[in-house]
């Protein structure tokens, strides 16, 4: 007589339950090990110039990152500081300013370091930094502020002339990074206030600053400049000691009189000397200079109305040229002009998803499981229009949308059917792309190199204007109509022109519209 299947089979109903664990630990790893994270020092980062620096960042869990793809980033450039992949630096992408001073920490890769070292800190280096990980699955980033600074020369006090019943000094310091304050304090320790402050910056960027003020017989005593960087909590001090003799002494008036005197008995003995000795060449000798003196007073006043004349018919140019070009995109706006866009599926990138009636477009995390197929974009996550454009006008709404529009990272424009699919694309007029992009609160044109604008607020509905006969491309604010940049002179090679949009963050997507205003 067999036994019930829950009293006679233990081991076997043990078995399975261990089984099915194994499975589910199994699937939570494999889930765990597609999502990164990377974390930053959570404070700024401080360094003098001149001097090396370490930008630290992590991956949280710590895990192997010499298969995965590091990007630095200037935020508010949004250009590559330092490009890994791979177990390779890749500097074609990198800012001039940074070719042969970054190095990433290759023996910390494996444990999940991606500190970056910059050596020879300059003032320009100053800023945020975006430290970015990505691999086939996932991508994230974070932030690392990196604040520079520099300590400048003791001040140089000197006397200036006399003003306003008083004498005027003048500090002077050079060598700061940032931008410093200059206070004057007097013999009791109480501020006085600067008749003038200026200040400049040097090819390295180093700030001079200079102030003056003015002493009077109640301020007698010792004087004393401050310059104090409120960065780094430095500052510099030098004093000067005015006593009350140098007041009642060097009156104004008496060195004025001091002065006009001794420039009368140069002059007098001048004009003796030469009535005395050359008389009459002097004479010829100042007839002639008076008639070398005349014709370049001429030639100069000449140049000066050819300079003028020049000017505003250079300017008068301009101003047509930006009459043509607005009333290029406003013809494209006609409603003849206005067609209806939609995204071409088998171009995507395997991490963007269309909607049903492709119309809209969003990145996710995951890949998508799509063939490999030579028209597909496979590193940049663009996707093309389907329609394509050889003559004509034709114009479109895009419209921007989600929570997160202020962080977002996203292109629109069109370009050329032969655009570059495979591996990276250097997004300009070269490549056949002719765009604008927004990036973290910074909207550019995508020209080469990338011209930014300032717009504000910056618009979420655009229009994209193409002119295939004039060889122009316009980007047009849809909720008032101003203009946000014309691409002239785009050179479309004959060939079939696409939409193009660029979407490399979640969080948001972007819609093609009804045209209509």
């Amino acid at each position: 007589m067999g036994l019930p299947w829950g009293c006679g089979h233990p081991s076997l109903t043990s078995h399975a339950r261990d089984l099915l664990t194994s499975l589910v630990t199994l699937l939570l790893l494999q889930l765990g090990s597609a999502q990164l994270r990377v974390e930053g020092p959570g404070h700024p980062v401080t360094a003098t110039v001149g001097q090396d620096v370490v930008l630290p960042c992590h991956l949280s869990p710590r895990r192997d990152a010499r298969t995965l793809e590091v990007r630095w980033i200037r935020d508010n450039m949004s250009e590559t500081v330092h490009h890994y992949r791979n177990g390779e630096d890749l500097y074609r992408e990198q800012m001039g300013a940074y070719v042969g001073r970054t190095e990433l920490a290759r023996d910390g890769l494996s444990a999940g370091s991606l500190d970056l070292r910059i050596t020879g800190l300059r003032p320009s280096d100053d800023g945020r930094y975006i430290c970015t990980v990505e691999d086939a699955d996932a991508y994230d980033e974070d932030i690392v502020e990196l604040k520079v600074s520099a300590t400048g020369t003791d001040p140089h006090l000197s006397l200036g002339g006399y003003e306003a019943g008083g004498i005027q000094v003048l500090c002077r310091s050079a060598g700061w990074y940032p931008l410093p304050q200059l206070l004057w304090r007097d013999a009791r320790g109480q501020h006085l206030p600067s008749v003038s402050q200026t200040h400049s910056q040097d090819q390295e960027g180093l700030f001079e600053i200079e102030g003056t003020v003015i002493v009077t017989r109640s301020a007698e005593g010792p004087l004393s400049c401050v310059v104090r960087s409120s960065r780094i909590q430095q500052e510099r001090e030098s004093s000067l000691h005015i006593t009350a003799p140098f007041f009642h002494n060097a009156q104004p008036w008496m060195v004025a009189l001091a002065l006009v005197l001794m420039l009368l008995a140069v002059s007098i003995g001048l004009g003796v000397y030469l009535f005395l000795k050359k008389a009459t060449q002097s004479r010829e000798l100042v007839n002639r200079v008076a008639k070398l003196e005349e014709q370049p007073a001429e030639i100069e006043e000449k140049d000066a109305r050819l300079a003028e004349l020049a000017a505003k018919v250079e300017e008068q140019a301009a101003e047509l040229e930006k009459q043509a070009a607005e009333l290029a995109w406003r013809r494209c706006l006609l409603p003849q002009n206005r067609v209806k866009v939609t995204l071409d599926a088998d171009t995507a990138h395997p991490m963007l998803v269309l909607s049903p009636d492709q119309k809209s477009v969003r990145r996710e995390t995951e890949w998508q499981q799509v063939p490999d197929t030579p028209e597909r974009f496979d590193t940049c996550c663009c996707v093309l229009g389907r329609e394509e454009f050889r003559e004509g006008r034709h114009c479109w709404v895009v419209e921007v949308e989600g929570e997160w529009l202020k962080y977002s990272w996203w292109a629109v424009g069109v370009a050329r059917a032969s655009v570059k699919r495979k591996g990276e694309i250097d997004m300009s007029p070269g490549e056949g792309i002719w765009a604008v992009e927004y990036y973290y609160e910074h909207l550019k044109s995508l020209t080469s190199p990338p011209t930014h604008l300032s717009l504000s607020p910056v618009p979420t509905r655009i229009w994209v204007c193409l002119d295939c006969t004039q060889g122009q491309v316009s980007f047009i604010n849809a909720d008032n109509g101003v203009e946000i940049f014309t691409f002239t002179a785009a050179s479309f090679n004959g060939e079939s022109i696409h939409p193009w949009f660029l979407l490399k963050k979640r969080g948001i997507q972007l819609c093609l519209r009804d045209s209509n205003l």
